[in-house]
């Protein structure tokens, strides 16, 4: 796992720590866009175009080629933890153009918020076993 405490969760309220593996990284970074458009057509056949600014809602899904996002059996069960929290928020930092990016966040619970697959399959998984994770995050206004 490769860290050094640079990529990491931090719940708001408590100021809890979450320590993440720098692989995890967003996913389609690129695929958003914060301007959304909405077209349609006038009864003469003008295009009229609509445009504005979303304020909130980018997704973040955190991940990393098999092998190198893990975390253990420990750091899956406190983010299983703060996840089922009601209105928590939290603060995302992690390794992008050479700088710690932080954003504001939630855990997208409208889907599986947390995936955890085990490296290695166990009939009696210990806390230090290692899973390969996907985490889901909305970003929110950071007021």
């Amino acid at each position: 796992m490769r860290t050094n405490a640079q990529t990491k969760l931090t719940n708001t309220a408590t100021g809890a720590v979450i320590v993440l593996s720098d692989s995890l990284y967003p996913e389609g970074e690129h695929d958003w866009s914060a301007i959304v458009s909405n077209t349609k057509y006038a009864l003469d056949g003008t295009m009229i175009v609509e445009q504005s600014e979303r304020k909130a809602g980018r997704p973040y899904t955190m991940q990393a080629p098999d092998g190198h996002g893990v975390l253990s059996r420990a750091t899956v069960n406190t983010l299983k933890s703060e996840r089922d929290k009601l209105g928590a928020t939290f603060w995302l930092d992690y390794l992008a153009d050479g700088a710690v990016k932080r954003v504001k966040v939630i855990f997208d619970t409208t889907g599986e918020a947390i995936e955890a697959k085990p490296v290695r399959n166990s009939t009696s998984p210990e806390l230090t076993d290692y899973y390969n994770v996907t985490l889901r995050f909305l970003e929110i206004p950071s007021s």
